[in-house]
């Protein structure tokens, strides 16, 4: 019964458009080869760094001709949600924004930019050391989320074949100074 009811699944998987984005099918063409040419430029700071890294490893391996050049900007801020009564922030709230793009190094023009962000939360205990590791934690889930997203976005650019002048597509508000306000500083 188990087996008949995943068939059925599979089947109307099928049925209702599902196409594996990483692999060949007919028809359509597969993104690997060309996120191979993708190079990923260098992103300040240390966290620019596991971004770079954490995209690095999710892109195949470079390809000998990297056609397209990744420009990432990346601004972090974090900002208290949560107030005690004795007006001390008890939870923060980490955004991190990367603007994209991606640079055809054979025609030099820009052909997708992307703008996303991801928030994640941390407790801000008494304990200063416990409150940075929620803080790193934090972080590195910001990045891991984003890199897996840019990633994504310029597979399913490559696989639709765009071409021509930028595709561009904003998904957040604008860019978060890197300190906000006194919530973001230290006790």
């Amino acid at each position: 019964m188990k087996i008949l009811a995943a068939v059925l699944l599979l089947f109307a998987l099928t049925a209702c458009g599902f196409q594996p984005l990483y692999g060949t099918h007919s028809g359509r063409k597969a993104v690997a080869p060309q996120l191979a040419q993708v190079r990923v430029g260098i992103i300040p700071n240390a966290s620019g760094q596991q971004l770079r890294n954490l995209l690095l490893d999710r892109l195949p391996a470079p390809a000998a001709n990297q056609n397209y050049q990744l420009a990432v900007e990346m601004v972090e801020g974090k900002i208290g949600i949560a107030i005690a009564r004795d007006a001390t922030v008890t939870r923060q709230q980490l955004r991190t924004t990367v603007r994209a793009s991606l640079l055809d190094q054979r025609t030099n023009k820009i052909v997708w930019k992307q703008e996303i962000f991801t928030t994640s939360g941390y407790n801000v205990l008494a304990s200063q050391f416990s409150t940075l590791i929620g803080e790193e934690d934090a972080r590195t889930r910001n990045l891991t989320d984003l890199s897996e997203r840019l990633v994504n976005m310029m597979a399913l650019y490559f696989e639709r074949g765009e071409t021509g002048e930028a595709r561009e597509n904003v998904t957040a508000a604008p860019l978060l100074p890197s300190a906000v306000s006194v919530l973001s500083a230290e006790p």
